[in-house]
């Protein structure tokens, strides 16, 4: 089958010319990039010759893996399938032949092709030149910091408002335009220096910075005007005839109106910021204020019913006016352009503006330094510092330095993958690697993207730059610009349905300052298939978005009945959308694959410890302390609640004692003397006041979560769970607590939060390999038989006002600009230039949502589902349906049939409260739960003599509650050694934690702890004094893992869980060791007893065997280690 944009393809396999492709999706964009690639093997002298850059380390390695194959196929002489595999394994038979001539042996050392991210090349550069780019290769890139920010603003501010400097100074103008607000300050700061690249240049290029910026504000004037004139050229003679007619009309109270400097008008104004004027002039003959088109002209517009006494004059004008607007009407593009000029600020800044814009631009490039030197001495930084040294370490396009020149030798090819993607630091990256590259010298740039599917502006991306690099040279390369069209991943119907809706959905034009992308129509490359390619249901007036939940369930269902091995994509704008489709999904009885999907920090466990880290670290915070005792483990009601917050201290108030009892721990410790407390309250502050002053006594004596984990087991945090998936949370959040813990506490409270928020659960080892459910945004690249897109009309959050405003803005000629607005101030809300930059920023906002919805639809391979719940005759603005409205709207008017309608009545359209159910069934552990009564099963076997367990309490098959208990705290030490690291353990630590153990077995039901501490101890020491076991915790091993959760589905489909005390890669072998605190019985020997063991659990691990998957690709080993003998007994 001939592939429509074949000759296009071709062309871009040119090895001796630099290209520029459009690949929208579906086109086949890396298998493009791989015959690329391997034409260019076939040339080269070197394979480091060619230089590869993509955006994920995902997307490098999908690369490498498809050349690699290729090679490989072609070196077994595999038959191809297709013709573009044909075709890829021709080239790859070519550069084969390359590499046995220059003996590459690129399929023994397939780390000799140059393919990396590039964020990894700028670190790689940034660390070759690790002086002179202020990076070192002791840097540490982080994800996020914002600590380092506020730690640097802080240091600084204090010590330049101290010493009276000029920045001092400039730092006092910024305060006093802040109304003295320090965190308002700190907030701009820390915004400013998130995104530093963008402005940094700027603050460096002119000593006149008022000149320079004010230089960009004139530019944006004179294109807009030169745009709107170009259109406006075929009616210019009777819009100026028009324009000076409705000006001389004007009567005198309307002297003050624009429209009145176009009296005289013989043509179009010029297109300089000074004619901006006469050009508002002409949008007031034109729109109305509403920004509609003018279809109706009177006397206070210019147009009389008659002019000195005649009438027929003032009717011609009227109906020549009515008749421009008609024409002018269906100009595309033209509106929009006469909207821009209305919106247009003034060329300069006034006084009162630029004395904090001033101060700014002196003060912005010493704390960008300062932020540089700080990341030095901490031996961190961010990706923008990477970036920014790796352009300090190529130097200027007029000097480059020595690293610039070496590599200007050794590359010969640069090929940029998703390059709508890119950021102006990285373009300029770009350009100073191809200096002095020429026309037909032989070394080429290959840039491929979808400007279609450009979706990360909040990571700087400027989709106008791939607009640009279309259209204009970088540097002295012109490259030549190719499209794509053919689409081989979606049916031909579905394809059809795309091509419509989105030329009326996206702009009509391209353009470049703005970032404005045209609809470009794909070509079906698969036939058509028999059913409905997209559907709609919309619900109208629904009460809430559970009627779209059931729904979405009901579509999973369809669709595996349609094919039962299709793959199915529920896709969502936001995660705040899915709470309810999750929970009919989870009653229906489907598991779903997610990544960073299902939020953890809103999970009432997690909110219940969190709770609890903040009281314990947190003396005086009253509603830390009071959600404590309202949590399960507690439950206490809102009266013994009120009763508690409410009662004063009694008893000895000495300094003394409010240091030992911080608030409500004071009550707690006399609770005897609390009136009014009902008897279940009494009975459970008994248990849990007790827990907690243990556990405040312990502070500053264990690290963080040690202290938090042991007093929330203690409490009954542990068993209070609903489920072992809470209790991976609960974990998932105590790992993010000692990943913050700074010298037994939170640094920074606010920054730990957002973390929290940032916690995912994570993904069920155990479920559905078909069904996925993933953010649009992750969706990116992936495609799936089914798309199911709820929640159309869902309002995305709406964003604070930003005290400052600036855009990165690329000219009509390339340059680089930046637009900046004077700081947002209370009494200046209505400022031309904070509201002109405020609309441009909602406008790429809007033509970016366009683009999400494009992506979303083009994920589908054969049947694509909608689902909106629409309230009044128009969607929410700034959601999908939104934007898909231009296309749908004419469906909704006349309730076309192919939507499916669920209409529900007004009297319905209720939201339901449910709160006070809620609260009513507030779950809690039993008010008698705790250390239950000493009976035969728990009290301690008259068998213990001197501190210990006789052996037979911990032997073979034995049951008692001590030896699970003990076991079960055994493991918990075990894995806290693994974390913090086998050599910071001592018999010190053990006498140090020995407390922590005692709160863990009363939590668990001992009375006498005083044996099983004895055991514990001796295990621990054992371990720290055998070699093996010290081998077995050292947590250096390769894919090192503790108390590893796996799921998995049991032979009757019900989805379950093992726990893995200890797994790790060493010398190639995956072990897989299981702890056991059991002891050979009174009289068996050690033989007798490690053979019972192993014949016990040899099963369990095999089965655990069966759960990893790298059986083909490693030996796994299981073995048993019994620390009370320090034995270990491998497993056949």
């Amino acid at each position: 089958m001939t592939v429509a944009d074949a000759a296009q393809r071709q062309r871009a396999l040119d090895p001796r010319q630099s290209f520029a492709v459009a690949a929208p999706a579906g086109s086949g964009k890396t298998e493009l990039l791989t015959q690329r690639v391997l034409g260019l093997l076939a040339t080269v002298d070197a394979p480091e010759e060619i230089l590869c850059m993509t955006f994920t380390r995902k997307a490098a390695g999908e690369m490498r893996h498809r050349i690699i194959q290729a090679l490989t196929l072609a070196d077994g002489h595999f038959l191809p399938e297709s013709d573009h595999q044909q075709a890829t394994l021709e080239l790859a038979a070519a550069a084969l032949a390359r590499d046995r001539a220059k003996n590459w042996q690129l399929l023994q050392s397939p780390n000799r092709l140059r393919i990396q991210t590039i964020d990894g090349f700028c670190l790689n550069l940034a660390q070759q030149l690790g002086l002179e780019s202020g990076i070192g290769d002791y840097a540490e890139p982080l994800e996020d910091a914002e600590p380092h920010f506020r730690l640097v603003i802080a240091e600084w501010l204090l010590h330049e408002l101290e010493q009276q400097t000029a920045l001092g100074q400039a730092v006092e103008t910024l305060l006093q335009h802040l109304d003295n607000d320090l965190d308002k300050l700190e907030q701009l700061l820390i915004a400013l220096l998130k995104k530093r690249e963008q402005w940094l240049p700027h603050m460096f290029s002119s000593r006149d910075a008022r000149d320079y910026l004010e230089s960009f504000l004139n530019n944006v004037i004179e294109e807009t005007l030169a745009t709107t004139a170009e259109l406006l050229t075929p009616f210019a003679s009777e819009l100026a005839l028009l324009a000076d007619y409705a000006g001389s009309q004007l009567p005198s109270e309307k002297n003050d109106l624009p429209l009145k400097l176009c009296k005289g008008m013989l043509g179009l104004p010029g297109h300089s910021a000074e004619e901006l004027p006469v050009w508002l002039g002409i949008c007031e003959l034109l729109l109305t204020k509403d920004l509609k088109w003018r279809s109706r002209v009177d006397k206070n517009t210019g147009f009389p019913t008659e002019v000195d006494g005649d009438k027929a004059l003032a009717k011609q004008r009227k109906a020549s006016h009515a008749e421009l607007i008609d024409q002018l009407k269906a100009t595309c593009g033209l509106k929009e352009l006469l909207e821009d000029i209305r919106a247009l600020p003034a060329p300069c800044y006034e006084e009162n503006q630029w004395l904090a814009l001033n101060a700014l631009t002196y003060l912005l490039p010493t704390l960008a330094a300062a932020l540089s030197l700080h990341f030095q001495q901490h031996r961190v930084c961010d990706f923008t510092e990477i970036t920014l040294a790796a352009l300090r370490a190529l130097g200027p396009e007029d000097e480059p330095t020595d690293l610039a020149l070496r590599l200007d030798y050794q590359i010969k090819h640069i090929l940029t993958d998703e390059f709508q993607d890119t950021s102006s630091v990285q373009f300029d990256i770009l350009r100073r690697l191809i200096a002095g590259w020429e026309q037909n010298d032989g070394r080429t740039l290959f840039i491929v993207g979808d400007a279609m599917q450009s979706l990360y502006s909040f990571r700087n991306a400027n989709v106008g730059l791939f607009l640009e690099a279309r259209t204009l040279p970088i540097g002295q390369l012109q490259l030549e610009a190719l499209d794509l069209q053919v689409n081989f991943r979606s049916q031909e119907n579905l394809i059809h349905w795309v091509n419509n809706a989105f030329p009326h959905i996206f702009p009509a034009r391209d353009e470049i300052g703005r970032g404005a992308v045209s609809y470009s129509a794909a070509t079906a490359f698969h036939g058509a298939l028999p059913e409905q390619p997209v559907t709609l249901d919309a619900f109208i007036n629904a009460p809430d978005n559970s009627a779209e939940a059931s729904r979405v369930v009901a579509l999973v269902n369809a669709a595996k009945t349609r094919n039962p091995q299709g793959s199915i994509a529920i896709l969502v704008r936001t995660r705040t959308q899915l709470p309810d489709i999750l929970a009919a999904l989870r009653e229906a009885g489907h598991h779903w694959q997610a990544t960073d999907i299902d939020p953890l920090g809103n999970r009432m466990p997690v909110v219940d410890l969190m709770s609890l880290t903040r009281a314990l670290l947190s003396p005086a915070d009253r509603i830390a302390w009071l959600a404590v005792l309202r949590a399960p483990w507690c439950g206490l009601d809102m009266a013994d609640l009120l009763t508690i917050s409410t009662t004063e201290p009694v008893g000895d108030d000495s300094e003394t004692t409010q240091e030992r009892f911080p608030l409500l721990l004071k009550q707690l410790a006399r609770i005897t003397a609390i009136p009014d407390l009902s008897p279940d309250g009494r009975q459970i502050l008994q248990r849990v006041g007790e827990t907690l002053i243990e556990a405040w006594q312990q502070r500053q004596r264990l690290p963080l979560r040690c202290w938090v984990e042991g007093t929330w087991r203690a409490l009954g945090g542990a068993v209070a769970l609903n489920s072992i998936t809470d209790q991976q949370h609960c974990d998932q959040y105590l790992d993010l607590l000692e990943k913050h813990e700074s010298a037994g506490s939170i640094e920074h409270w606010p920054t730990f939060e957002k973390a929290v928020k940032s916690l995912y659960a994570k993904a069920d080892a155990g479920s559905d390999s078909t069904l996925h459910v993933m953010t649009i945004h992750k969706a990116k690249g992936l495609e799936f038989d089914t798309v199911i897109l709820p929640g159309l009309n869902r309002k995305p959050r709406g964003e604070d006002r930003q005290l400052l405003l600036w855009q990165e803005r690329t000219s009509s000629n390339g340059e680089n600009q930046l637009l900046i607005s004077p700081l947002f101030r209370t009494d200046q809300q209505n400022d031309p230039l904070y509201q002109f930059l405020n609309r441009e920023r909602k406008l790429k906002i809007k033509l970016e949502t366009a683009r999400v919805l494009y992506v979303a639809t083009t994920r589908a391979i054969g049947h694509l589902h909608l689902l909106c719940t629409l309230s009044g005759d128009n969607p929410a603005a700034g959601s999908l349906l939104d934007s898909l409205w231009p296309a749908l709207k004419p469906d909704f008017e006349n309730r076309s049939a192919w939507i499916q309608w669920h209409d529900y009545p007004p009297e319905e359209n209720k939201p339901v409260r449910a709160h006070k159910t809620a609260l009513s069934s507030l779950r809690r552990l039993p008010a008698d739960w705790g250390t239950p009564p000493a009976t035969e099963a728990t009290r301690t076997p008259p068998t213990a003599v001197k501190g210990t367990l006789a052996p037979n309490e911990l032997g073979g098959g034995n049951t008692a509650p001590e030896a699970r208990h003990i076991g079960t705290v055994l493991h918990r030490i075990l894995q806290q050694i693994v974390i913090e690291g086998i050599d910071q353990w001592s018999t010190e630590t053990i006498q140090q934690r020995m407390p922590f153990w005692k709160i863990q077995l009363r939590q668990l039901g001992l009375c006498d702890t005083s044996a099983p501490l004895a055991v514990l101890a001796k295990a621990v020491e054992n371990c720290l004094s055998d070699s093996t076991a010290r081998w077995i915790l050292d947590n250096r091993h390769q894919d090192s893992a503790t108390e590893l959760a796996i799921g998995y589905m049991s032979p009757n489909g019900e989805p379950k869980t093992a726990v893995i005390d200890r797994s790790f890669v060493d010398g190639g072998i995956r072990w897989i060791i299981d702890y056991k605190t059991a002891a050979p019985s009174v009289g068996q020997s050690d033989q007798h007893f490690l053979k019972q063991q192993v014949a016990q659990y040899q099963e369990q691990l095999q089965r655990y065997a069966r759960l990893f998957e790298e059986p083909a690709i490693m030996p796994i080993k299981k073995a048993l280690y019994f620390p009370l003998l320090q034995a270990i007994e491998t497993i056949p």
